[in-house]
């Protein structure tokens, strides 16, 4: 009964998400353990992941994911602080805190998965 708890409790689905600007991040829920790579969107003026690419983890406590981040050397950001999101729904989150510049930015689930050769813009 207790795993029945716990994976009721995990509200989101893994996969890949997408925020209200376009961005993508792949998470990854374990228990209560949430763990992601965030990427900017591609466009017709930055490739996937040039300005920005993070690394991030954090634990799902009630209703929300708290999450501490750092870009990595693959994008221009050398950028690091920490994110709360609300769990709207398993297919649906809102950033409700952080400390970079998420703004208060929905998120809604894509895909299961997705290759970075499968994204085009």
């Amino acid at each position: 009964m207790n795993d029945k708890i716990k994976k009721e409790k995990t509200l989101i689905k893994n996969g890949v998400w997408k925020s209200t600007g376009e961005n993508l991040f792949w998470i990854n829920i374990v228990e209560n353990k949430v763990f992601w790579l965030g990427m900017n969107n591609k466009t017709t003026e930055n490739e996937l992941g040039e300005n920005w690419c993070h690394v991030g983890n954090g634990t799902i406590i009630d209703n929300r994911i708290i999450l501490d981040w750092s870009d990595v050397s693959v994008g221009k950001g050398n950028l690091n602080g920490k994110i709360v999101i609300e769990i709207i729904s398993n297919v649906e989150m809102k950033v409700i805190e952080d400390s970079g510049n998420f703004g208060m930015s929905i998120w809604n689930w894509e895909t299961d998965q997705l290759n970075f050769s499968q994204i085009t813009k």
